[in-house]
């Protein structure tokens, strides 16, 4: 469904929608209103108290908690990806913290089905062409359609499921436009489990050790991650390649990470579009590039990140991979109990 909250165009991927993620979207969206009007305070001397008269505003905080079952996840995406569509000019990106590599996965995957119904509701009111990109000049004479659609909030069933369930209606009425031109014209593909013909607009990346991206053959049949990393380094460090260049051959160097230097690695790139470690894994096998240092590259480019806890919260770690984030990010610890 796709519902107005407090002024917020929503895209939830679900005929029906628990009272619990109702309450619990207006919460994130309070939240994330206050940073911005916090941001705008700060910006103006308005008395934001810091403990350094030059630090910038830190932003705001919450806390949720919502019952096992009861789709926090999807409820968490379909809120800040709707923010951050309609409100780019006050957004970074999405920095999603887990503690495992199957809840990773399984946020790329909600991920990609609550970006797939966006693009199809942006495509049936006409703000975005069928097959992606933006609509053209020759697209702008349109007709306006007048139409009913409701919010149904269930106190008990199934998010997604076709039983009645009971709850409250609130039916709303909204105009919606399509166009009566098309110009048929292709944008380019996107990629990544949203498939390969959907582009989403937005690069969504996980990013984890070495040992769950590597593709060389040999390193990831090492017995654990210290080996991995440790194989890894022993073909990709500075002084390796030096002495590979000095005298080729005399050294083993990893091909994935030579493929991706080539060029200073200016020709390596991902398309838009949603990308687990086995769709990384894939690309670069495809590309001949190592999956790791192509991610590890791409961060700053990327509308959403999936990563460990350890990628924040570690100072080592965060040095190489989060010190680079844009202070407006909103950032998610799922399962934040389990941070030790």
């Amino acid at each position: 469904m796709r519902f107005d909250l407090d002024g917020l165009d929503v895209f939830f991927p679900y005929d029906r929608i628990y009272a619990e993620q109702y309450q619990y979207m207006r919460a994130l969206k309070q939240t994330l209103d206050a940073a911005h009007e916090g941001r705008i305070s700060a910006a103006a001397g308005d008395g934001i108290p810091t403990n350094n008269t030059n630090a910038s505003y830190r932003g705001s905080h919450c806390l949720l908690e919502m019952p096992t079952g009861t789709g926090k996840t999807v409820s968490l995406l379909s809120l800040i990806t709707s923010y951050q569509f309609a409100h780019p000019d006050r957004t970074g990106k999405l920095v999603y913290c887990t503690r495992t590599v199957p809840e990773m996965n399984a946020v790329m995957k909600e991920l990609g089905v609550v970006l797939k119904y966006r693009m199809e509701q942006l495509e049936l009111d006409g703000s975005l062409r069928v097959g992606g990109g933006v609509v053209s000049e020759e697209e702008e004479e349109k007709e306006k359609v007048e139409v009913t659609t409701s919010v149904r909030v269930v106190q008990d069933g199934n998010v997604g499921d076709d039983g009645n369930g009971e709850g409250q209606e609130v039916v709303k009425k909204r105009k919606i436009y399509t166009a009566k031109k098309r110009v048929k014209e292709k944008s380019k593909s996107g990629g990544g489990i949203a498939g390969p013909h959907k582009d989403l607009g937005l690069l969504a990346l996980c990013l984890s050790s070495r040992r769950n991206m590597c593709i060389h053959d040999r390193v990831i049949n090492e017995s654990d991650r210290e080996a991995v990393d440790a194989a890894c380094r022993g073909m990709t460090a500075s002084w390796v390649l030096e002495k590979s260049r000095k005298d080729p051959g005399s050294i083993e160097t990893c091909p994935y990470f030579d493929s991706f230097t080539a060029d200073g690695g200016e020709g390596t790139s991902l398309p838009t579009g949603i990308f687990d470690l086995e769709e990384l894994k894939k690309w670069g096998s495809v590309k001949g590039w190592c999956p790791y240092f192509l991610t590890r590259r791409a961060i700053n480019h990327a509308n959403v990140l999936v990563f460990n806890y350890q990628y924040l919260l570690d100072p080592k770690i965060a040095k190489m991979v989060s010190a680079e984030l844009e202070a407006e990010s909103i950032i998610v610890f799922d399962e934040a109990h389990n941070i030790d």
